[in-house]
């Protein structure tokens, strides 16, 4: 299910951000993600993971509003991950990222019929995750337009932040 652009929602109130949490296996891409999201005004990155384990294990104590998840990884790969933290956390909008989609549609059907709410392909390698202004422009826009479609579905919650003790790996 693709979103289609219209004109970008407003930026919430300071203490309002979107909570993301970035589950990949890839160090670059985590990396990358992460970055890109906390650059934009709206956006709080309250966790950077390795793997599904991880964020299933993770979801409720973070309690973020966005979850990118890839599909293959090590312990727990994305399409196991989905159902499990959908289940701790109903309201979880989840994209999957993948180089995977870009070649298997019919992995993206299966994330989609488990509660995924998009699917975004990425590049197929580190370097080209790093010079996809595309990928990157994309990717906040989705974050941005879903996670503004299920914030006018639920009532608003008090601002918290996670400690930064909580992302598996020290921002810069």
């Amino acid at each position: 299910m693709a979103i289609a652009a219209t004109s970008a929602p407003k930026a919430p109130v300071s203490g309002d951000r979107v909570r993301v949490m970035v589950v990949d296996d890839s160090v670059v891409v985590r990396g990358l993600v992460s970055r890109w999201l906390e650059e934009q005004p709206d956006f709080e990155v309250v966790a950077t993971l390795r793997t599904g384990r991880e964020a299933v294990d993770q979801v409720e104590r973070l309690d973020p509003d966005v979850a990118i998840l890839d599909i293959e990884m090590p312990v727990l790969d994305g399409i196991s991950a989905l159902p499990l933290l959908l289940e701790k956390k109903r309201d979880l909008v989840v994209i999957m990222a993948s180089t995977l989609t870009r070649h298997n549609a019919e992995i993206s059907l299966k994330a989609l019929s488990l509660g995924a709410a998009d699917y975004i392909p990425k590049p197929e390698t580190n370097r080209g995750v790093t010079t996809s202004a595309d990928f990157r422009r994309d990717l906040v826009e989705k974050v941005r337009q879903l996670s503004a479609r299920r914030r006018r579905l639920r009532p608003a919650r008090p601002a918290t932040s996670a400690p930064a003790a909580a992302r598996s790996e020290p921002r810069p």
